[in-house]
């Protein structure tokens, strides 16, 4: 069976893990607190003090969890 050839991958997402690990973070956390601030205060009808505190905490993990992955892919090539 033959195999194909790799694509290479799209030029922002060799941008985005050119970037330090800070700058990852420094862009992601903000966009990951306003969305899940989002999610907690409409699907999920929290009171807007708690959703600050979950959008807070869960921008933090997912911003993590992304510049970790970022890391490691970036590590693979």
């Amino acid at each position: 069976m033959k195999q194909e050839p790799k694509k290479a991958p799209p030029a922002l997402l060799l941008r985005w893990e050119a970037l330090d690990t800070w700058k990852q973070l420094a862009i992601s956390f903000p966009v990951f607190a306003i969305v899940t601030f989002l999610i907690n205060i409409g699907p999920f009808y929290q009171p807007v003090p708690r959703s600050i505190l979950y959008g807070l905490f869960e921008g933090a993990v997912l911003s993590g969890l992304l510049a970790v992955v970022s890391r490691s892919e970036r590590a693979k090539r």
